[in-house]
């Protein structure tokens, strides 16, 4: 459950570095946006994989609905986390979007 912690707060942390840099120089931050991207689809496979062991663990049913829930907050966080950057790798490569 670790490694969930850990994507979800670079996931946050990218999500609103994305917002910033749409500003920046348009290869500069396309570049950026798109190495942002590739770290944070490695960290949300590590997190799954992480989190899918934890609910093989749970024992009660108590702790599989946390799990639970911390799967779906990791995947909404994901979604909007590459939502933003792709929008700001494509803003940064075609201005008039």
């Amino acid at each position: 459950m670790r490694w969930s912690l850990y994507a979800t707060l670079y996931q946050i942390g990218v999500l609103t570095l994305g917002l910033l840099i749409l500003g920046a120089e348009r290869w500069i931050a396309a570049a950026l946006d798109l190495v942002f991207i590739l770290i944070a689809v490695v960290l949300f496979r590590v997190a799954l994989k992480d989190l899918s062991a934890s609910l093989d663990i749970a024992a009660d049913e108590r702790e599989r609905a946390e799990v639970r829930l911390l799967q779906a907050l990791l995947i909404a966080t994901f979604v909007i986390a590459v939502g933003v950057l792709g929008y700001g790798f494509l803003k940064s490569l075609f201005p008039f979007l």
